[in-house]
């Protein structure tokens, strides 16, 4: 039985808009018009100041600093959202372009919007975050109407060519460890520009764990021997076998190499709980049980409860067949509350009477 433990990760949700945040931008919206005639004819007024025959700076800067203040509801308008969400960021923004130069700075400002609407779209994973259930949303603090979220394999088992492209290409954002079984999916897609970069980026992966591992061996193969480099490179190893990316006979090398970078952390740290932890799964991956039980003894001994060890004890006893040790631990962890939640069908399942 073997039981995994994961943090589900979480997803920020934006706050909701309250009755003082709708009024006051319901009013800037029937500003907007109506400030914008303002603004230019009050630049026009400070024109006609500048270019007349004795220009007063105070008339011509004043008549400026007004049509700005009238066009705040127009601007607001038409920036993005991103502009105009902190209200420093867009004050910046307008006094940057418009405030130093009267007429010539709001032409600035109109052309800088000009260049954002022509501006091409790039980082195309930018547009994607990572769900609860991994889902790849779109990233906006609201959908539009025409739009529902969607599973990355929802995207691949579907008929649109560019859509599961642009799914392959947001999975670079993705920790490895979510990423590569979509791409193991995706290498077997209809469409050859699917295939080849989904397996375009399954081999970077890979590549990049390889070569991960073949720069910590190199540090260590002089002295002194670090105990962080030890057991970061075991970290690698256990990595390729919890990934699926090593077969069963690199997987035994794997994890004996695991293992021996773990014993040698434990001798130069005898106290270090990070070292036995790692040494607990690879020895149960590897069928060492003996081993694992020494480190959960040592675990248990430095103080963590039978809601971290009891899931491996458990295991231990599953990968033994000793079904009533199997059903005496998973009941006292019933009892004691210690049980996860993603361990509870495994616990009523074991523990449900039987039916005659």
């Amino acid at each position: 039985m073997a039981v995994k433990r994961k943090a589900a990760p979480t997803q920020p949700v934006a706050p909701m808009p309250g009755k003082g945040d709708a009024s006051t931008s319901h009013a800037l919206s029937l500003a907007a018009f109506p400030g914008a005639l303002a603004a230019i004819v009050l630049e026009i007024l400070s024109a006609r100041a500048l270019l007349s025959s004795e220009p007063s700076a105070f008339t011509v800067l004043g008549f400026h600093f007004v049509a700005l203040l009238c066009a705040v509801p127009a601007l607001r308008q038409v920036f993005p959202e991103e502009y105009r969400r902190l209200n420093w960021t867009f004050a910046a923004l307008v006094i940057g372009f418009a405030l130093p130069l009267p007429v010539i700075g709001p032409l600035f400002l109109v052309g800088y919007r000009l260049l954002l609407l022509m501006k091409p779209a790039r980082n195309i994973e930018s547009k994607y975050i990572l769900g609860t259930t991994q889902y790849l949303t779109l990233a906006r603090h609201e959908l539009d109407e025409a739009e529902e979220p969607r599973s990355v394999a929802e995207i691949l088992n579907g008929k649109d060519n560019v859509a599961r492209r642009s799914a392959i290409l947001a999975l670079r954002a993705v920790e490895p460890k979510k990423a590569l079984p979509l791409l193991q999916k995706a290498i077997q897609d209809s469409d050859q520009q699917v295939r080849l970069l989904a397996q375009t980026q399954f081999n970077h992966i890979i590549a990049s764990l390889e070569g991960r591992v073949t720069t910590l061996e190199a540090e260590l193969a002089t002295p002194p021997r670090h105990l962080n480099k030890l057991l970061l490179l075991a970290e690698q190893y256990h990595e390729l076998v919890y990934l699926g990316l090593a077969t069963d006979g690199t997987q035994t090398i794997y994890l004996g190499r695991a293992i021996e970078l773990l014993e040698e952390a434990a001798r130069s740290a005898p106290d270090n709980t990070s070292v036995r932890f790692l040494l607990v799964k690879c020895a149960l991956k590897s069928g060492q049980l003996d081993k694992a039980r020494a480190c959960i003894q040592f675990l248990r001994k430095k103080g963590w409860q039978a809601e971290v060890l009891g899931p491996w004890e458990a295991e231990i006893a599953f990968i033994e067949r000793d079904w009533e040790l199997l059903s005496t631990t998973l009941r006292k962890l019933d009892a004691d509350g210690a049980a996860a939640g993603v361990l509870r069908g495994p616990v009523e399942f074991w523990l449900q009477p039987a039916k005659g």
